[in-house]
């Protein structure tokens, strides 16, 4: 098996949407979110009919419950403008506060424009690294990126920030949490 494989051309759509969740998990446990809860697969009723959402999450910020509804799309193109409005669509007539599309292909230029002027968050997840898209001052992965993907563990997801950097500003998933547990679990084995 290779050890640098691209983790998400291998799985599955469903699978890549669990594997999406768990990174969002981690992101709420990193950032100690309030009453946080996420779901998978959630069918969500609205005044304009029943819509299917790959992942919805709440949580409580500023004393104020915040939902999110996020998609999940494991594509071998990048993402077009519309997927980005029917998105920004699905996040007004459900009433949530904030719509996020996760990609394993990126994003065309319309598609990133569109999610900035409608509040869009928009995540590349390139072999097992996250890179924050609209909010970045390039939607290009840069070489140092592609060198540290690489050889990295195939295992571990990764956050780059808005600036562009040589190594990554955060560890996102697995947690230190997760970690410890792992590590916990594979002691035991060896007692």
């Amino acid at each position: 098996m290779n050890p640098y494989r691209d983790i998400v051309s291998e799985i599955s759509p469903t699978e890549f949407e669990e594997y999406c969740l768990k990174i969002l998990t981690a992101y709420a446990e990193s950032e100690k979110l309030k009453d946080f809860s996420i779901t998978q697969n959630e069918k969500i009723k609205a005044a304009d009919g029943e819509y299917q959402i790959d992942i919805y999450a709440e949580f409580v910020a500023i004393s104020a419950k915040f939902k999110v509804i996020v998609e999940c799309k494991r594509y071998s193109r990048p993402i077009e403008r519309e997927k980005v409005a029917l998105l920004a669509d699905k996040v007004r007539s459900i009433g949530a506060n904030k719509g996020v599309l996760i990609s394993t292909s990126g994003f065309q230029s319309g598609a990133v424009e569109y999610a900035k002027v409608h509040g869009i968050s928009l995540i590349q997840i390139f072999d097992k690294h996250i890179m924050h898209i609209q909010a970045s001052a390039s939607s290009k992965i840069d070489s140092r990126r592609l060198e540290f993907i690489k050889y990295s563990s195939p295992y571990y997801a990764y956050q780059w920030g808005v600036t562009i950097s040589d190594f990554p500003d955060k560890k996102i998933y697995p947690t230190a949490r997760m970690d410890m547990e792992l590590n916990e679990r594979i002691s035991g084995y060896y007692e």
